[in-house]
């Protein structure tokens, strides 16, 4: 296995943020524009039945369409941007909360921190900061968006099951994702399909409250209408949920392979992270974080992990790979084997 050169892997996420950065408020207005175009060629903006001079069903008015999708604009992009500034600067409590992680002190466990200086010194990293879970498990997962907030996080497990080289390896591969930016790649990623998770869950509850709400006569089809603009908005947000999810699992999985890379590289023994990998996979932990976006950052997922052994949902998982956040372990330790 060939890596690819931290520098130019650095440039590839920087490059992929921003294309996300600009590519997303794209893709939603498109579905605001998308959603307004259904809404006219059904007649949903024939009030009544009544449509006014020019507006019949089954065609587009595009004077109407336009006017509608500039009027939405402003407020489409203003709470799109505030749900992604909280969200993007908020992750690293998120995430620290729902793993009931906390720091680690050097006088805790002079072992670790020797191996994560040691590493950074050698990689030229910024020291990040050291968190701990507690947990009896094996695994291990690095966070942040910029110097401030780099973090890794390892259970206790991992510190008191692995021997140096292979806890050394782990920490490689985890300091590769902080310097290779993809830490802040994944959390862009998040918070992206957070939103239109967010959206489908939303219109799922509007849907819901207006089912069991008592009709009212006030004004003939006007629950109709309603209900039929929320099921379109459900079609478009469930669309760009699946696309979007589809992008993120795929960038989540390819750097995985670069950080096992990285990883061998940095620490030198990439047997030694083979080895760490095989011994993770038998008990990963941390499953109790009932999070898909906190657990796509572990280094082995405990729920695809598990989904590899046994079952109809371990088939589908490995019969169709383009739905899990990580590549196959054994294949992760294969290629090491061979580097």
């Amino acid at each position: 296995m060939r890596y690819v050169g931290i520098q130019t892997q650095i440039w590839r996420n920087n490059r992929n943020t921003v294309i996300l950065l600009l590519m997303f408020p794209l893709l939603l207005l498109g579905m605001v524009l998308g959603a307004i175009m259904v809404l006219d060629w059904i007649g949903y903006f024939c009030w009544d039945g009544v449509c006014p001079p020019g507006l019949q069903a089954t065609t587009f008015h595009w004077s109407v369409i336009w006017e509608y999708f500039f009027d939405a604009m402003p407020f489409t992009l203003t709470m799109t941007a505030l749900w992604f500034v909280i969200a993007y600067f908020a992750n690293t409590s998120i995430i620290r909360h729902a793993t009931h992680a906390r720091p680690l002190e050097r006088k805790e466990n002079v072992r670790v921190y020797n191996i994560v200086e040691n590493l950074c010194i050698a990689g030229g990293i910024e020291m990040p900061r050291i968190n701990i879970v507690q947990d009896p498990s094996l695994n291990a997962f690095a966070s942040g968006i910029d110097i401030n907030s780099y973090t890794i996080t390892l259970t206790t497990g991992i510190i008191d099951k692995l021997d140096d080289a292979e806890l050394s390896a782990v920490v490689g591969h985890e300091l590769t994702h902080i310097k290779n930016r993809d830490t802040r790649l994944m959390i862009v990623c998040v918070v992206f399909v957070g939103i239109f998770s967010m959206m489908v869950n939303v219109i799922f509850k509007l849907l819901s409250g207006i089912s069991r709400a008592p009709r009212r006569s006030s004004r003939k089809g006007g629950g109709g209408g309603i209900i039929i603009f929320l099921l379109v908005l459900l079609v478009w947000a469930s669309i760009g949920y699946f696309f979007s999810s589809l992008t993120r699992l795929a960038i989540s999985r390819k750097r995985e392979y670069v950080a096992d890379a990285g990883g061998a590289e940095l620490c030198g023994d990439p047997l030694a992270l083979a080895s760490a990998l095989r011994k993770i996979s038998n008990d990963p932990g941390l499953s109790s974080v009932q999070r898909s976006d906190i657990a796509q950052l572990y280094i082995i997922h405990p729920d695809e992990e598990d989904d590899n052994d046994m079952g109809l949902k371990g088939w589908v998982a490995k019969a169709n790979i383009i739905f899990s956040t990580h590549p196959d372990t054994p294949e992760r330790i294969r290629l090491l084997e061979q580097f």
